[in-house]
């Protein structure tokens, strides 16, 4: 893959061909049952915890619902790391964070998923992932883009959702489901805008398929260069998603919120298959980039 534009060369982004992909960070898991346990992590990560002012924080650089990521210089090394807390010291946290170390652990290796450096226990006893830091993230670049008015070019568009696909391809293989995708994760709080209508149904079998939905809501803003959904409830979501998709039978005659002079009819065979409602209908990742669309990416690269 060769350097973008220069938008990108800072970001955790298309940096260069050799050495950075992009990066995704596991969301803390909601069903304990399909990671590795708490038990395990503790024991992937012996010898991995080190004291927490061993590194110098310079700057809050994301923020949830669960808590915050910042910005540190290892003391020792110099390294630019981030560094995940929790909003609290509670057992549960602790357990939270563990279960996305586990996560973190059994994507090593992954270029799409950011690294694991180690586990840091505060003065008070709290736990904080110690990570890779990679810059900023696709939400900030599209958000530069926008302020700019410079939109994705189709073959920009389609080199960033290859990278997406590959990369959860390779989670999916490993039973590892994100389950919050966006922009801001390729890093912050959970919004309504890229999940499934199933998982916004709180149906209890929500598997691989609401990451393909995030992706197919990533390529529309890609291509538009602003969100497709943008409600603040689910209820309000959903009454959006049926507005653009409409009935089965007349999905295909709809153009998903991309314009057609930005996407080719290729591309548009590729957004349809990321948002069918119903997730058995979505495109797998393997199957996504088998389709033309990404035949272009040799004169991508």
């Amino acid at each position: 893959m060769s350097a973008c534009v220069s938008s990108f060369t800072e970001g955790e982004l298309l940096v260069s061909r050799q050495r950075h992909r992009l990066r995704a960070r596991p969301a803390p898991p909601e069903d304990a049952s399909s990671v590795p346990s708490t038990a395990t992590a503790r024991n992937d990560q012996r010898g991995r915890i080190c004291r927490l002012d061993a590194f110098k924080r310079l700057k809050q650089i994301g923020e949830g619902a669960f808590g915050t990521v910042s910005k540190a210089r290892d003391r020792c090394t110099g390294e630019v790391v981030a560094i995940k807390s929790a909003r609290d010291g509670s057992s549960e946290a602790a357990a939270a964070l563990l279960r996305e170390a586990a996560l973190l652990a059994a994507c090593a290796g992954n270029p799409a998923v950011v690294a694991l450096r180690k586990v840091a226990r505060s003065k008070s006893g709290g736990l904080h992932l110690v990570m890779e830091y990679v810059g900023p993230s696709l939400h900030d670049i599209i958000s530069a883009r926008r302020r700019h008015d410079l939109r994705f070019t189709e073959s920009e568009a389609r080199r960033v959702m290859a990278q997406l696909l590959v990369g959860v391809g390779s989670m999916h293989a490993h039973g590892i489901v994100h389950r919050d995708l966006k922009p801001g994760n390729v890093l912050l709080e959970g919004t309504l805008d890229y999940i499934a209508p199933e998982a916004l149904l709180c149906q209890k079998d929500c598997a691989g398929p609401v990451d393909i939905w995030a992706f197919g809501c990533i390529m529309a803003e890609l291509v538009n260069g602003e969100k497709l959904f943008q409600e603040d409830d689910e209820y309000t979501q959903l009454v959006s998603i049926v507005d653009l998709l409409g009935i089965p039978e007349q999905v295909s005659l709809i153009p998903l919120g991309a314009r057609e002079e930005r996407l080719s009819p290729a591309g548009f065979d590729v957004l349809r298959g990321l948002l069918e409602y119903d997730p058995k209908d979505r495109l797998t990742t393997v199957a996504a980039l088998q389709m033309p669309w990404f035949e272009g990416r040799k004169t991508d690269d």
